[in-house]
């Protein structure tokens, strides 16, 4: 369930995977599993795009050409599938959940 995928994300991502934190800013900019926060969002894609994650960096570049206007800026209108956001296949740990590293 989306709240579950939210707490393990948030868990994974405090203790500073890179994965796991590009994963809890889409989480919290989409509102999947917790309440929409932009502000939250944002600085977890800062920190994922710190450790060099390419997917955070651009989440950022659209973020911040969205709140300048620019309307050129492509933006998927579909969610993308947990894996996804996990950085490919994932692998299932203990009771079907995947793990982040």
């Amino acid at each position: 369930d989306e709240n579950e995928a939210y707490e393990w994300a948030k868990r994974a991502a405090e203790s500073g995977l890179v994965k796991a934190e590009y994963a809890l800013g889409y989480f919290t900019e989409m509102g999947i599993g917790c309440r929409r926060d932009p502000l939250e969002a944002n600085m977890w894609y800062v920190r994922a795009a710190d450790q060099g994650d390419d997917r955070a960096k651009q989440r950022l570049a659209i973020i911040r050409a969205a709140a300048s206007g620019d309307s050129c800026v492509p933006m998927s209108k579909e969610r993308p599938k947990s894996k996804e956001l996990l950085g490919g296949g994932g692998k299932e740990g203990k009771g079907g959940r995947f793990k982040l590293w």
